[in-house]
């Protein structure tokens, strides 16, 4: 026998989350169904299904789920995130972002974790637009402008050449004729100019250098340091202190 449970015989109880401070971690509260009555800082806040709040460490915040409504809240890190969003924001999700915050979860919560760093884009579309700079030379051809496009995008994408030029069906070869002859640089030239260029835009929002270098994509601290200072002449810790 199969019981089929219809909308009135669901019942999911309201629920309250007293006010309180994260000084080492991010939440992010993604609103599934129904709405939350969100306070950050004093502020008060509707979240609709569809929608999340960003609200980053050091922020005092509570809510109320209101009753037949989920909310799911999602954790980072401080010590590992490197964002340019400093103030509780309320972001769409999106197809792309739900199916990140989906991977976001199950690679927080089971073995089953994406090789590919998910945290660094699920900021990306929180963020809303391309930490780089824009004065980064961009390809004209199709397939090396939508590979340029990705690293811009996630400037800490893992993706070798030959599973970025297979991700737009070309040759390696073709995909590094390409970034020469259109924009000056080989591929490696330029993510490397693309990787330390978005690092500076997050140190001037007073990132930590550690946690930069993760997000643009580096394991070692170090290495992130040498080529950082090679291209800006200064150290990532001085550049923050200077410009942070």
């Amino acid at each position: 026998m199969t019981i089929t449970a219809t909308r009135s015989s669901v019942w999911i109880p309201s629920a309250v989350l007293s006010e309180r401070v994260e000084d080492d971690i991010h939440v992010l509260l993604w609103q599934v169904r129904g709405c939350t009555d969100l306070m950050v800082e004093g502020q008060s806040y509707e979240l609709t299904a569809g929608t999340a709040r960003w609200i980053p460490a050091g922020l005092r915040h509570g809510f109320t789920v209101r009753e037949d409504s989920v909310v799911v809240p999602l954790f980072f890190p401080r010590e590992l995130i490197a964002t340019t969003v400093q103030e509780s924001t309320t972001v769409t999700v999106g197809h792309d972002l739900h199916s990140l915050l989906l991977a976001h979860m199950v690679s927080s919560s089971s073995q089953i974790r994406p090789a590919v760093n998910i945290t660094r884009q699920v900021l990306a579309l929180i963020e809303q637009s391309p930490i780089a700079s824009e004065s980064l030379p961009m390809p004209t051809g199709a397939q090396a402008r939508r590979v340029a496009e990705a690293l811009r995008f996630n400037p800490g994408d893992t993706r070798c050449v030959a599973e970025l030029a297979a991700s737009v069906h070309v040759s390696e070869r073709t995909l590094e004729r390409a970034f020469v002859a259109e924009t000056g640089s080989t591929l490696r030239e330029w993510r490397i100019r693309n990787r330390v260029e978005a690092a500076a835009v997050l140190l001037r929002s007073g990132a930590a250098v550690d946690a930069v270098a993760h997000r643009v994509g580096y394991t070692h601290v170090n290495a992130f340091r040498r080529v950082f200072k090679e291209h800006f002449g200064v150290t990532p810790t001085a550049y923050r202190r200077r410009y942070g």
